[in-house]
């Protein structure tokens, strides 16, 4: 299974959302929450899609927000490069561009941002 806390501490800080707030979102208590968060526990996609339905976009936009986080594009940027990761890569840099500058995980907050409904 896909580890998505770090998506989720990502999509938590875009809504605006305490861990108590995203937590009751999602019908778990909030030591269950801070546990998805840190990696400690595994996410089901019920969860996820969700976190999707909150933020107004589908789950595969945050699946590929996962992809995009920084700890994800580094191990990469270090495989083959055959199509598909030249242009998941270039998909990075591009959404990069609509976060702030230096930003953690630039790449899938950028996408994020792009996503949200207006």
């Amino acid at each position: 299974m896909l580890e998505f806390g770090p998506l989720l501490r990502v999509c938590r800080t875009q809504l605006g959302l305490t861990q108590v707030e995203m937590a009751d979102l999602l019908c778990i208590s909030q030591p269950v929450y801070s546990r998805i968060e840190t990696g400690q526990k595994p996410v089901s996609l019920k969860t996820l899609q969700r976190v999707a339905d909150r933020a107004g976009m589908s789950i595969q936009t945050l699946i590929l927000a996962h992809l995009l986080l920084d700890e994800n594009l580094e191990a990469i940027e270090k495989s083959p490069r055959d199509g598909a990761t030249k242009s998941l890569l270039q998909l990075a840099e591009d959404h990069r561009l609509h976060a702030p500058a230096g930003v953690r995980d630039g790449a899938a907050l950028g996408l994020l941002l792009d996503s949200a409904p207006e």
